[in-house]
């Protein structure tokens, strides 16, 4: 029997590790140091500017309610979710990718 709690902090864990290996930093579980974050659906800290909230499921997740739950700050609101054996895919508004990608061609990156 797969405990939830357990897969869904070792997946936490998991999304911690990567951020650090791609972008640096340090990242923590929000559980551990910062409960108001974790009681609005930030999974992690340290990941400026973006709040992801990490999901391990394989039902489908409302990204729709989780993102309107999630704080209303400077950084992005992201859903990590993944499904066993089929990669994670990572969610967020319109309004917000279009940002992004628009701040991404002014600087000549895209």
């Amino acid at each position: 029997m797969i405990n939830a709690r357990e897969k869904g902090k070792r997946y936490e864990l998991k999304t911690a590790a990567m951020w650090v290996r791609h972008f640096g930093g340090e990242v923590e579980r929000s559980g551990y140091v910062n409960k108001k974050l974790d009681d609005a659906g930030v999974d992690l800290v340290g990941t400026d500017p973006f709040n992801i909230q990490c999901k391990a499921v394989e039902s489908s997740v409302n990204t729709h309610r989780i993102l309107q739950n999630m704080p209303e700050d400077a950084n992005y609101n992201v859903v990590f979710h993944k499904r066993n054996n089929a990669g994670t895919v990572v969610s967020m508004e319109l309004d917000d990718f279009i940002e992004l990608v628009t701040m991404l061609r002014s600087s000549r990156i895209l």
